[in-house]
């Protein structure tokens, strides 16, 4: 889809032998022309605020206050926005709106030339404007579309809802759910939504056990030992318990991080031990406890 916003860019280049740059309406850049206006590079076409925005791909806030104040954002044609050197803008700007269906999606710039494009030339330039507006939403559309189905996969219960939210997702995002980035990916969002401090964007490599427990092929039943400590009635003492596994099983730094006693840490830690009938001080039964937790979590 950006090959195809760069070919519309030049287009609208080509087509006001001026060089243009597209940007969406938060002022991020999105594609940029190369055209100079002829043969050798006009170095005047060097503006700052240009070159900031191809280089750090957005521009700052007070250009952007600078240009919105010429009405951009409601605008339907090209708005004509004269040099403001305290902005930094040392050249003036022809600012052709991105549309669709009433919407503005972005904006595409040139540098003000003399003599200025023809009202014949920028008809034709806003008629590209137009397809880039379309593909704009398309992509936006798609995009909600992706979250949507993402967002099924998560929270779909086990069993054909689950298998229905992977088909759904794997036909919006148009490639194969095999490949490794894919599965990775999937497991970051799961992660991310069991726990949310690897949020708002959790990596892959950051993890832990989740990089195994996401692995698993399929949602799995509670271990039995387990199970009745994962119920509603007690939460409180699930918490204690993976709080206590989380912090390598110190008491003191448990304690500080629940912010409780010692004493009633232990006693919670005791009624754990009760409900699960696992030991605490054996380290496969701490290895089990900890997995299901956090699994109970996914």
């Amino acid at each position: 889809m950006r090959s195809d916003y760069q070919d519309l860019v030049d287009e609208i280049s080509e087509l006001l032998g001026a060089p243009a740059t597209l940007e969406n309406r938060d002022f991020e850049l999105i594609a940029f022309g190369s055209h100079e206006g002829g043969g050798d590079l006009d170095t005047t076409a060097l503006d700052p605020v240009r070159t900031r925005s191809i280089l750090t791909r957005r521009s700052t806030a007070q250009v952007r206050a600078w240009f919105e104040a010429y009405g951009i954002a409601r605008a339907t044609g090209p708005v004509h926005i004269p040099a403001s050197p305290e902005a930094g803008v040392l050249r003036g700007r022809i600012c052709l709106p991105v549309r669709h269906r009433g919407i503005v999606r972005g904006y595409v710039w040139l540098l003000d030339t003399d003599p200025r494009p023809s009202s014949g030339q920028l008809d034709a330039a806003m008629a590209v404007t137009a397809r880039i507006g379309t593909l704009m939403a398309d992509e936006a559309s798609a995009g909600e579309d992706v979250t949507r189905e993402f967002r099924a996969v998560l929270t779909a219960a086990p069993g054909w809802q689950h298998d229905q939210a992977h088909a759904a997702l794997r036909a919006a995002l148009g490639f194969e759910a095999d490949r490794l980035p894919w599965r990775e990916a999937l497991a970051a969002a799961r992660a991310a939504h069991a726990e949310p401090r690897l949020g708002p964007v959790a990596h892959w490599s950051a993890l832990g056990p989740y990089r195994l427990l996401t692995a698993l092929s399929a949602p799995t039943a509670a271990d039995p030992a387990t199970a009745p400590l994962l119920t509603g009635a007690h939460r409180e003492l699930a918490r204690t318990a993976e709080t206590y596994l989380d912090h390598a099983g110190q008491a003191g730094r448990t304690a500080a991080a629940l912010g409780v006693h010692r004493q009633t840490l232990y006693y919670r830690l005791s009624r754990v031990e009760q409900l699960t009938g696992l030991d605490l001080d054996d380290g496969e039964d701490r290895l089990l406890l900890h997995m299901a937790l956090k699994a109970a979590r996914l």
